[in-house]
């Protein structure tokens, strides 16, 4: 009976949490694959056109346009095919359409605060705030998830949340190298260069909420959570050129082919995320999260000659380090608590007067 129950454990607790964490690093993979090319599609432009305005170029909600409407796409067609096959899908309730819409909505936004902080800041930077998300899961999954919430657990979210606190600080400061590229930034100064890191921050808490949301929806298909998602990017989109600024589809072959093949690695990476957050906790498949800013900091420094103050550096350490110990640490209670509980209970098998 024991060894049958540590069997259990070990495939509950072991297995199904390291397949979604490995799901959660090649969704992160794929992520910075899918910045890389729209800052090399912004750089491409730029060097090619140097006399375009920057009320010209193609900006933040075009990147979320060719982002969501392939993925669009991609979702109606299986979805299409699954019921044409005769898979008709439980229908939905009003809870769980709430929560679609929540994620949807929220998630459009926080992908669109995203890009535009990929195409205003380094992209190590704009994906270190992106995933700080998992400090705001961590504090708040035992509210809205029923995660147990530890000593250890608060302690390290705080002391990560504190390490991108630093590095949004850096935003403040004068500019010192600031590379050409960015332009808004240079003609607007050290509050325009503030307002792009407040931008970029803001990314990471809305996507926590987002995330919360994926995880409410645990016995909804992946299609549809991703669905959401895309289609509320591109009516997003659509109104932003609509009512706020004409969106500005590039011209020119080779921006514009950058622009639809990073759709495809982010078609990739968002079905590897929504099945990671569906497969286990999310305070632990989080911990591939940091993968993300790492594989973006090495293609920022490689392909764009993107460098980092010391004071960015010091941050994303205190980062990266608090945040890797503190799924590590719930798994380590996890298994404690786990081990104790089948103790007990074949104590009580030996003894049932216990």
């Amino acid at each position: 009976m024991f060894q049958n129950n540590s069997a259990l454990l070990r495939k509950k607790n072991i297995e199904k949490p390291v397949q979604a964490l490995l799901m959660m690093v090649g969704a992160h993979f794929c992520f910075s694959i899918m910045i890389a090319l729209i800052k090399a599609a912004q750089r491409l432009q730029t060097s090619k056109f140097p006399d375009l305005p920057a009320s010209a170029r193609f900006g933040t909600w075009e990147s979320v346009l060719f982002r969501c409407l392939p993925m669009s796409l991609i979702c109606l067609l299986v979805l299409l095919r699954r019921t044409a096959a005769g898979k008709k899908h439980p229908p939905l309730g009003l809870n769980e359409i709430r929560w679609l819409s929540t994620r949807g909505f929220i998630g459009a936004v926080s992908m669109a605060c995203f890009f535009y902080g990929t195409l205003h800041i380094p992209i190590a930077l704009a994906s270190l705030f992106a995933n700080s998300s998992v400090f705001m899961i961590g504090l708040l999954g035992h509210y809205f998830l029923s995660e147990r919430m530890t000593a250890a657990r608060a302690f390290f979210a705080l002391a990560g949340f504190a390490g991108v606190t630093l590095v949004l600080g850096t935003g403040f400061l004068p500019v010192q190298g600031l590379p050409a590229v960015y332009n808004t930034t240079v003609e607007g100064g050290g509050m325009q260069r503030a307002v792009d890191y407040l931008v970029a921050f803001s990314s990471g808490i809305l996507a926590s909420v987002a995330y919360f949301s994926v995880r409410k929806l645990k016995h909804v298909s992946g299609n549809t959570i991703i669905l959401s998602l895309s289609v509320s990017g591109v009516l997003l989109a659509v109104l932003s050129g609509l009512f706020y600024a004409p969106l500005h589809i590039p011209d020119d072959p080779a921006v514009l082919a950058l622009l639809c093949l990073s759709g495809i690695p982010a078609v990739i990476a968002q079905y590897l995320m929504t099945w990671s957050f569906q497969s286990a906790e999310a305070g632990f498949v989080a911990l591939g999260q940091y993968t993300g800013p790492v594989f973006a900091a090495l293609l920022g420094l490689m392909a764009f000659d993107e460098s980092l103050t010391g004071l960015q550096w010091l941050g994303a350490a205190i980062t990266l380090c608090f945040g890797v110990m503190m799924p590590v640490a719930d798994l380590r209670n996890r298994r404690t608590k786990g081990n104790s509980e089948i103790s007990s209970k074949v104590s009580e098998e030996r003894n049932p007067a216990i």
